[in-house]
């Protein structure tokens, strides 16, 4: 019997390990993501790997808490910073500490829940890990990345493209 992953909608071998104490991931959701985050030899590298972390915190959004709201936003702004204003993805740290930086409006206050959209049938941590080969995990990175982007996109790009006008445009938040 597999378990569904209810952020990605994964079906996957249950798994009775630990999972993250905000993030929406089944403990064998989680286990694939915390492998594949600290190097396994599945994928190679290129620029968008280290966006890997923000399409699954997208992805895997949970429910409404002051982190799992400033989670979202923190790396939506930064898949956004990336995929739609043209950042280097060698700056994905600078756009996620931008978001956060101090200002007049206190970090758990600045964002407000957005209704996750549905992952089903979408690419997950999952498949690039299933992948058959370094260069078709490798060759599915990319288009993980940009999924995740664009199903949030499709009901909550203009309030991303708000948050990152205020908060990482704007000289002060």
């Amino acid at each position: 019997m597999l378990e569904v992953c209810p952020g990605c909608a994964a079906q996957l071998l249950p798994n009775d390990g630990p999972t993250h104490r905000y993030l929406g991931a089944s403990p064998a959701c989680w286990a694939i993501y915390s492998a594949l985050n600290v190097g396994e030899p599945w994928i190679g590298s290129g620029p968008y790997h280290g966006l890997i972390v923000d399409a699954y915190a997208a992805q895997h959004p949970g429910v409404p808490s002051p982190q799992a709201t400033q989670s979202v936003a923190v790396h939506l702004l930064t898949l956004y910073g990336v995929l739609v204003q043209g950042m280097d993805p060698g700056q994905a740290l600078w756009l996620r500490l931008r978001s956060l930086r101090d200002g007049k409006q206190p970090k758990h206050s600045r964002f407000t829940w957005l209704t996750p959209p549905a992952f089903v049938g979408s690419l997950t941590v999952a498949n690039i890990v299933n992948a058959p080969t370094p260069d078709a995990r490798a060759a599915l990175v990319q288009p993980y990345i940009e999924r995740v982007w664009s199903i949030w996109a499709q009901e909550h790009r203009t309030t991303v493209d708000a948050w990152y006008t205020r908060f990482i445009l704007a000289d002060t938040v």
